[in-house]
């Protein structure tokens, strides 16, 4: 309440402008969503800038996308195209089989890991690639 309250407010002189800083977090998944689409109507009318490291966020909400690193601009531009930057570098894995080299893993289940690599893992098999795939590759393993 205290999130949609402040937002309220920010929105009482009508500005163009409305900069969300890590507006979900903390929030249950639900709350989330409603929050969400409260935002995805208010950017209808106004340019809304969201600062987050929630890419669920991200992927959910903003058409362009600027990533920092240490002040300064890294990326800049959709988010399709932010996730193509770890295209041909994301792979699944099957437990077990080591991965080496700057590969990074971002996910696992009990089958399966997912690794973003700059070259082909023996044994992976490739996966289309995820915002936060993307992200992993960018800062990571230095891809653009």
């Amino acid at each position: 309440m205290r999130r949609r309250i402040g937002i309220a407010q920010s929105l009482l002189g009508d500005p163009g402008l409305l900069v969300a800083d890590e507006p979900t977090a903390g929030l249950d998944p639900e709350a989330r969503m409603r929050f969400r689409s409260l935002l995805a109507h208010i950017g209808q009318e106004r340019t809304v800038v969201l600062a987050t490291h929630i890419l669920g966020d991200v992927s959910h909400l903003c058409s362009s996308v600027i990533v920092l690193s240490a002040g300064r601009p890294r990326f800049h531009g959709t988010v399709r195209e932010m996730t193509g930057v770890a295209r041909g570098r994301t792979y699944e894995m099957p437990v077990g089989v080591p991965v080496g080299g700057q590969a990074v893993v971002v996910g696992a289940s009990p089958e399966c890991y997912r690794v973003v690599t700059p070259e082909a893992p023996s044994g992976g098999r490739p996966v289309p690639p995820t915002l936060e795939d993307g992200y992993i590759a960018l800062m990571r393993l230095g891809a653009e």
